[in-house]
């Protein structure tokens, strides 16, 4: 496999994060497979801010630790980057404008290119710099000029030919500029590939499932799903940006209670202001999904960084018990299938559904193949059309837990959703204390019927089972959510040493098989990988099957964890140095 690690530098709106998507794109459209991912500050301007894209000839897992071209479009880009250059890395920089001592004499490449000058002769912007280095990236990384002329003609189209040829003129200067030259051999498998973050897939999947009502107060990194269903609202979803994350959850129980697919976004500080309204949902059987993308913690933490700090907390959120689903998807593909999946089980079952992401995969983009529509279907699960024996008995008793729903306006089908205890009807039972004999046995029953829909998941679903991607070797990784593609990265790194590891991952925490799990993981030697400092997945397998993970591999600083990283530690581990 050939991969070619490049990194733009500079500061907050300075536009690299547009930069780095023309490159992905470029590559992407060419065949390659992409990893990108941007390290931002929470500043509107200023600060030093970067966008890694890795371009590879085959899969890739995520975006690397070293850079093998550094696009530095200021002088902190040069001194906060280059602890990370590979060996012979090239080093792209505006000559005149930025000093590169540092940088000489290691084995660098430094390539000179007077980037504001060229983007200044053939535009009068000064932000064209960024494209006249694209340019030169094109030329270095061997993928040529052609992919690069058409995403800059789709992107500036609208605001005319002179700009797109500007831009064009541009980028064609840094590919032919002196001592530039081509340095690697990527090539394509000719496949077409879609450039995407988990966010933009997850809410394509959300409305490809009949999603009809997103309502959020913007939190990062939940608010890309806000921007993407606003600017889809043409196409028959009502979106409502709250006042705050409480009216947003009650807005999407009230649109799922009137028979609408309806969804909700936030992070973990607005999950924890939803609390309530996810126990509303809870016992009046509401079909709402939830997408809750963490960041760090507490409080604001850190609110441009990443974490996996709140997987106890959303399994166990509000007073009491009901049942609950809560998903993490894996990878930018996932995220399309479990934002479609996610509303079938909600409307199945009738409980809330959470999706767990985080900024990680919310944010960065890679190279996926074409969805397949159809491979998820729409299942509404049980909903009643006329009435029998009189009054609607919308909480029916039943031995699988799922009463029939009606859909509000439906003749005959009237009924009381309360957020107390009631009876099959709605009407409140919440005399429990004062001895009432049937309202105790109502209350028994009703929760219990609640609470047996946990076993009609487990008996009905497969997807409440852990995944083994690998099963070789003594040891496995263990991981949920967003780290499993950094471990698929540290597995291909193990076994190009000639070191098998296994790899068991999580996309659906809550409800989990048990004996299913216990059978994954027994038997095994196992790394639990996580981007949090408590190991909450190792504390929920404990729980779960009583199996101890026997090492952890922690990260917490908000950073996203790389293979790289994973197969160190995890060499260690195996060969006993810890």
């Amino acid at each position: 496999m050939v991969s070619v690690s490049v990194r733009i530098a500079a500061a907050n709106g300075d536009g690299i994060e547009s930069s780095g998507t023309l490159l992905a794109k470029a590559a992407a459209r060419k065949g390659l497979h992409i990893f990108g991912y941007r390290g931002y500050q929470s500043v509107i301007r200023g600060g030093h801010v970067w966008f890694s894209v890795r371009i590879a000839d085959e899969k890739i897992y995520d975006h690397g630790e070293t850079i093998d071209i550094l696009v530095a479009l200021n002088q902190d880009a040069v001194d906060h980057q280059a602890s990370h250059l590979s060996k012979n890395a090239f080093v792209i920089y505006d000559s005149g404008k930025i000093k590169v001592d540092r940088l000489e004499g290691r084995g660098f490449r430094l390539l000179p290119i007077p980037l504001l000058d060229i983007a200044v002769e053939t535009s009068g912007d000064p932000i064209v710099r960024n494209v006249v280095a694209l340019g030169a990236v094109m030329k270095i990384t061997g993928i040529g000029t052609d992919t690069l002329h058409q995403i800059l003609k789709e992107t500036f189209g609208k605001k005319g030919d002179k700009i797109v040829e500007q831009n064009v003129k541009a980028a064609d200067r840094g590919y032919g500029y002196e001592g530039v030259e081509t340095a690697f051999s990527l090539k394509s498998d000719n496949k077409k590939l879609y450039v995407m973050d988990g966010n933009t897939a997850l809410s394509i999947g959300a409305y490809s499932a009949g999603c009809k009502f997103y309502a959020a107060y913007p939190m990062t990194p939940a608010s890309s799903i806000l921007h993407w269903f606003a600017a889809h609202e043409d196409k028959g979803v009502f979106v409502k940006q709250t006042e705050d994350e409480i009216a947003a959850i009650n807005m999407t129980i009230g649109a799922a209670s009137a028979g609408v697919r309806a969804m909700c976004g936030t992070s973990g500080g607005g999950f924890s202001l939803m609390v309530e309204g996810l126990g509303l949902a809870g016992m009046i059987e509401a079909p709402i999904v939830v997408v809750e993308s963490q960041r760090t913690g507490p409080s604001t933490g850190l609110p441009t960084k990443t974490e996996q700090g709140d997987l106890l907390f959303v399994m166990n959120a509000s007073q009491g018990e009901f049942p609950r689903i809560v998903a993490a998807p894996r990878d930018v593909e996932e995220c399309f299938y479990v934002g479609k999946q996610a509303f079938n089980l909600a409307e199945k079952y009738q409980c809330p559904v959470v999706i767990m992401s985080d900024l990680f995969l919310s944010e960065h983009i890679e190279s996926v193949e074409s969805f397949d529509i159809d491979r998820v279907g729409i299942d509404r699960g049980k909903i009643a059309t006329a009435v029998q024996d009189g009054r609607f008995k919308r909480y029916l008793l039943t031995e699988d837990g799922i009463s029939p729903r009606s859909i509000p306006g439906t003749a005959g089908l009237e009924f009381t959703a309360a957020s107390d205890e009631h009876n099959e009807y709605g009407d409140l039972v919440s005399d429990v204390l004062s001895g009432i004999d049937e309202h105790v046995e109502m209350r028994n029953k009703m929760h219990s019927k609640r609470m047996r829909k946990l076993e009609t998941m487990l008996k009905n679903e497969s997807c409440f089972v852990p995944s083994v991607e690998s099963s070789s070797g003594s040891h496995s990784l263990v991981c949920f959510g967003s780290t499993t593609e950094a471990s698929r990265e540290a597995v291909k790194i193990l076994k190009s040493k000639g070191i098998d590891v296994g790899l068991i991952s999580f996309n659906y925490l809550l409800p989990l098989d048990r004996k299913a799990t216990t059978d994954a993981l027994k038997g095994k030697k196992l790394i639990d990988v996580e981007v949090n400092y408590t190991s909450q997945l190792a504390q929920i397998i404990k729980l779960c099957t009583g199996i101890d993970v026997d090492y952890k591999i922690n990260k917490y600083d908000g950073e996203a964890i790389t293979g790289e990283e994973i197969a160190r530690k995890a060499e260690q581990i195996i060969k006993g140095v810890v």
